[in-house]
């Protein structure tokens, strides 16, 4: 792993399974130094940035499994999860999942020009902004929100309630874009010259996806949800917003736990004080990347954990078990589309979920994000990462190894066990419902 913070973790984590798990540390993959023999070869572990994941050996390999899945977009992008979570819904009507999600819309805009084309996609939220124009309170307001469906912590994400609010929105968004477009096609030209200066072959206005810019330029995908502007609010916090942040693991073909120690990352700004200015993101915000970088940053006030929080037991029980509900009905709406979500049985994923709790104790569930960023729960709860990755490294050796390997330690099978007590199983391969 790239982070500093998530490589020293994994690897204090991995050192303690060392000769059982096999890792290397080196920039190429080599699946022959797996240990076991020719006869009964060992396992190994590919722990790496997506990007750089042998995904032809993990599939191909019965000895090597991996900390990703190949194909999950229909999680963790935005756009596919709604609409996979709206095909399960039709068919499941008592799903969690119609109250546990906040109403959402798939919103596709390839120019301003369109826009009246595009809200007739999302006529209810175009409904919503008309009938605000009558209202004075602005918490008495329909509010949305606006979320790029591929973009993570908290870029260009904006809560809005006019036609007129939309459109400005919009309209700097799709500046900001012209503007990244023209210093793309600057650079371009600079290594063009370069390159015909070097007798180099020049791949014009090519990405390492191998599509033109211009062409993933026209490719503008949002989701619009339903806003909650009555989120619960903490006085012992300073009647600030926060969100949940609930770490997940996946494996295999497909088990799914929650990881018990969940956090409370709040916004910077009180939120009842600006509940009706929508352009004050540090009350409406609660991403703490987004606040790290001020000089006036305090990790102790942004981060809490989960269970410290100034609420009744029985309440924070009744938010984490609908939390479990939720999460077991999403990994069984998005198992079911295969052509976005395949559990390979060599594989185990961490995902960060997100949620909002309102101000009668109802949990929805924002969005899923893969290779969460553990950066964020900083240095004073840096031990809630350590007991998440310590779960999941258990839980790996437990499925690969356990059964495969001969002659594993009582004590390694006591630590492995102890690592995993904070796991809570929420979902299993065909439905068999674990919560």
């Amino acid at each position: 792993m790239d982070e500093p913070y998530v490589q020293g973790i994994l690897c204090k984590t991995l050192a303690k399974y060392n000769p059982l798990i096999g890792t290397q540390t080196g920039a190429e993959f080599d699946a022959s130094t797996a240990s076991g023999t020719q006869e009964e070869p060992g396992l190994l572990m590919h722990w790496r940035e997506y990007e750089k994941i042998d995904w032809d050996t993990v599939h191909r390999s019965t000895t090597v499994f991996s900390n990703a899945y190949c194909i999950r977009k229909g999680l963790i992008r935005k756009a596919q999860m709604a609409f996979n979570i709206k095909l399960y819904t039709a068919k499941h009507p008592d799903s969690i999942l119609n109250k546990g999600v906040p109403e959402t819309w798939i919103f596709e805009l390839d120019d301003i020009d369109y826009l009246d084309e595009a809200l007739m996609e999302c006529y209810e939220v175009e409904n919503g902004m008309r009938a605000n124009e009558d209202i004075e309170e602005p918490r008495e307001r329909e509010q949305f929100i606006l979320k790029p469906s591929l973009t993570g912590r908290g870029a260009g994400i904006y809560v809005f309630d006019t036609r007129e609010r939309l459109e400005e929105l919009l309209e700097k968004e799709f500046e900001s874009d012209e503007e990244e477009e023209e210093e793309e096609e600057e650079e371009e030209e600079e290594g063009e010259e370069e390159g015909e200066e070097e007798g180099e072959e020049g791949g014009r206005g090519k990405g390492a996806t191998g599509f033109s810019h211009e062409a993933v330029s026209q490719i503008r995908e949002w989701v619009i949800q339903r806003y909650i502007n009555r989120p619960l609010l903490l006085p012992s916090h300073g009647d600030r917003k926060f969100h949940i942040r609930t770490y997940v693991l996946a494996v295999g073909d497909l088990n799914v736990f929650v990881y018990r120690h969940m956090l409370a990352l709040f916004a910077p700004h009180p939120y009842k004080a600006s509940a009706g200015d929508l352009d004050d993101q540090r009350a409406h915000l609660t991403n703490t990347c987004l606040q790290a970088k001020e000089d006036s940053f305090d990790e102790s006030k942004a981060v809490d954990l989960f269970w410290n929080l100034d609420l009744p037991r029985e309440k924070l029980d009744k938010v984490f078990d609908q939390i479990c509900e939720i999460l077991a009905d999403t990994f069984a709406a998005v198992s079911n589309e295969t052509t976005s979500f395949q559990a390979w049985p060599n594989c185990i994923e961490q995902f960060g979920f997100d949620f909002l709790v309102d101000e009668d104790c109802n949990a929805f569930m924002l969005e899923a994000n893969a290779y969460p960023d553990f950066k964020q729960t900083g240095e004073g709860l840096k031990s809630v990462v350590e007991g998440f990755m310590a779960a999941s490294v258990a839980t790996a050796a437990g499925e690969f190894l356990l059964g495969k390997e001969q002659g594993v330690e009582e004590e390694l099978k006591t630590m492995m066990k102890e690592d995993r007590r904070d796991l809570v199983e929420v979902f299993a391969r065909k439905n068999e419902r674990r919560w």
